[in-house]
């Protein structure tokens, strides 16, 4: 049984990091094609297919690492959870020390899942925009990071911000229109309140799936325009960044004279 449950976890999660990978991919495309560039003659393409092509014929092997490591978390916390429940269940609900340890167990698998997700997640880009394998890729990110820790917080913290805002504005309408909908086409419904509250639950989940792609393909873009930056630029660089590839062009010559 439990080797049945741990390939699930594996499929599940390759699943998911599959998707991580092509929504990367196909960002970076973006940015490097010249789709939003005035002066690129031969504009690139963009294409899923492509990004998936990439995905399942070459670094096959890195998504399924990562994945791995992502499902052998996921298994360690089932199995815990499922300790931690037959302990209780054994009858001992009521030891304060075994509660404190299993609190700290939980808290440091929870941490290293959370860890784990956000360094395969930077590093299926990284492998994206320099082809390189899995390893390689987790380091460089790493570094990268490390390296633009205030640009990645921020970008970070808008994203969280957009999130918030844009479920929140996804729920609040599905919600409004439903009771509007409901009062006008069942006036016989005395309670409208509670089929919007399912809507609303519904959107949150539909929303939340459709803003992770742009929460996602925001941290590619930012992995992009570094690279971008530590090159010198492009003529395919995007004309709305390209200030800020001039302004630091200019930082950096100031700095070195």
């Amino acid at each position: 049984m439990w080797y049945f449950l741990f390939c699930l976890c594996w499929v599940i999660a390759f699943l998911i990091c599959l998707q991580q990978f092509m929504i990367g991919a196909m960002a970076c495309m973006w940015y490097f094609s010249g789709q939003g560039a005035e002066m690129s003659d031969q504009p690139g393409e963009v294409s899923m297919l492509l990004a998936m092509k990439w995905g399942m014929w070459y670094h096959l092997g890195s998504i399924a690492f990562g994945s791995f490591l992502i499902a052998l978390i996921t298994f360690i916390r089932l199995v815990f959870e499922y300790i931690a429940k037959k302990y209780e269940q054994a009858g001992n609900k009521d030891n304060a020390i075994m509660k404190a340890v299993f609190c700290c167990v939980r808290c440091v698998l929870w941490c290293l899942d959370k860890y784990v997700k956000f360094m395969t997640k930077n590093a299926f880009i990284q492998i994206a925009l320099h082809n390189s394998n899995f390893c390689k890729a987790a380091w460089d990110s790493f570094c990268l990071i490390i390296r633009f820790v205030g640009r990645f917080s921020s970008a970070s913290m808008i994203g969280w911000i957009m999130m918030i805002l844009g479920k929140g504005t996804i729920m609040g309408t599905s919600a409004y229109l439903t009771i509007v909908i409901v009062k006008q086409t069942e006036p016989q419904v005395t309670q409208p309140f509670i089929p919007a509250i399912i809507i609303a639950v519904f959107a949150y989940l539909v929303g939340s799936l459709f803003l992770s792609v742009f929460s996602f393909s925001c941290t590619a873009i930012l992995h992009s325009f570094i690279l971008d930056e530590d090159t010198g630029g492009s003529v395919s660089s995007p004309e709305s960044l390209k200030p800020f590839l001039d302004y630091n062009d200019e930082q950096n010559k100031k700095e070195k004279e």
